[in-house]
């Protein structure tokens, strides 16, 4: 097989291999452009750090986000008034405090049940 004959930005030639009987790999054939285009918006969209986060993120956090977001369009709009946003913003505020003393509980547990495994070792 060959490799594609694309010369990439930074003046480089692409090292893929080029597709059977085409002069591009999957990224660079004119064929393919459109699928090349979609996978890499997908891939973009799925390495931003949001979209990381929010993979992470537990549930119920997840629908907290997507409130404080609705909150804030509807103060934009004029729908929901700035002191009750606050108000929900500072409950939420709270809601993640407890929530990340929580899991840094459970984390704290975990390294000391291994360390009890390990014989009380602090390593390995």
């Amino acid at each position: 097989m060959s490799l594609c004959e694309t010369v990439r930005s930074n003046g480089e030639r692409c090292r893929a291999q080029a597709l059977p009987d085409r002069v591009g790999c999957w990224a660079h054939d004119p064929g393919s452009r459109e699928k090349a285009d979609e996978a890499r918006r997908r891939g973009g969209v799925n390495r931003s750090n949001v979209a990381r986060a929010t993979r992470r993120m537990p549930r119920d956090m997840k629908d907290l986000s997507r409130r404080i977001l609705e909150a804030f369009d509807q103060v934009a709009t004029g729908e929901l008034a700035p002191d009750r946003a606050h108000a929900m913003a500072r409950l939420a505020s709270v809601y993640v405090q407890l929530h990340q003393a929580g899991e840094v509980e459970t984390r704290l547990e975990e390294l000391e049940r291994r360390a009890e495994q390990n014989g009380g070792r602090r390593w390995g």
